[in-house]
């Protein structure tokens, strides 16, 4: 709001919930612009898509992906799909009831709809063999539906893209590391790491932009991919792109993230201050990018 007011817009918040109907009154007096941060509906991230399809619907401009966008790439099995039949490397997954899983290699068990790792924890990466036994015990109406994805050991970097005048811009690039690790801890960043101030995860998953020499094709390689992504899901505004990038050096796509948090302690506003960016320059680049929407004069929040 702080950000919005200072680029001299007129700012209201509007909490949004299961009742879409409040929607309606705004296309009743409609503003010019309103800034989605809807991230789920009743506490459901398969509904992520609601709020930017109804406005959509009656022609409101709003900032971020389309309703389209953001639910390919919410549904992390379905944008795995689309990724693998466009060349994009993701590692392979399974589904209920039956997984396919190879018994000799690990996998780690994601919800399809939740992001900022809600339900991942280090039991979470479990063998082959295992997957089965584990998918049967976890509840789907809890977080919706879960698969099984192969485990990639390796590295993990999370690119983070900004539109500006000249199409996307990738941001100084992130390596997560995880430091002092037991041996027997799956290096992952799991709802501890981020979320669990006490916790040894939260504490030792250090996001580092030290950039060593010999790393600049990897680099490289990854913004070309997450270039790609964006063109392939018609993304817009911003988005951050998560990899792990095995021991051969292969980059492998876990997910596309079409609205990352943009609270200050997040990765997002991390990499921005990297590049010299502050929060107002991020919000004025995320406003102009939306059709019709440089030139508001009014603004609307949409919150959880």
């Amino acid at each position: 709001m702080r950000a919005l007011a200072a680029l001299g817009y007129r700012v209201s918040v509007l909490p949004l919930d299961l009742d879409l109907t409040v929607l309606g009154r705004v296309a009743a007096r409609p503003p010019d612009l309103v800034f989605n941060l809807v991230e789920s509906l009743g506490g459901s991230g398969r509904l992520i898509h609601l709020a930017p399809a109804v406005l959509e619907d009656r022609g409101i401009p709003f900032t971020g992906c389309g309703a389209e966008a953001l639910f390919l790439t919410s549904n992390k099995p379905l944008a795995k799909r689309v990724m693998a039949a466009a060349g994009v490397a993701t590692p392979d997954w399974g589904l209920l009831p039956r997984p396919k899983c190879d018994p000799r290699t690990r996998y780690i068990i994601k919800s399809a709809w939740e992001h900022a790792s809600i339900g991942l924890s280090r039991d979470s990466v479990v063998a082959g063999s295992l997957v089965s036994r584990k998918l049967r015990r976890l509840d789907p109406a809890a977080r919706g539906d879960w698969f099984a994805e192969r485990y990639i050991e390796g590295r993990e970097f999370n690119i983070s893209v900004l539109e500006d005048s000249d199409g996307p811009e990738v941001l100084p690039i992130p390596e997560m590391l995880f430091v002092d690790y037991p041996p027997d801890c799956p290096r992952i960043v799991d709802y501890q790491a981020k979320w669990d101030r006490r916790s040894f995860a939260y504490h030792n998953t250090v996001r580092s932009f030290g950039s060593r020499s010999e790393d600049r094709p990897l680099r490289a390689r990854l913004a070309e991919i997450a270039r790609q992504c964006w063109r392939l899901f018609g993304l817009r505004g911003y988005a951050r792109i998560d990899f792990r990038v095995d021991a051969d050096g292969r980059p492998w796509v876990l997910e596309v993230n079409t609205n990352p948090c943009l609270s200050p302690d997040a990765g997002f506003l991390a990499a921005a201050a990297e590049a010299g960016l502050g929060l107002e320059q991020i919000v004025a680049r995320i406003c102009a990018a939306v059709p019709q929407g440089a030139e508001a004069e009014t603004a609307y929040m949409e919150l959880r």
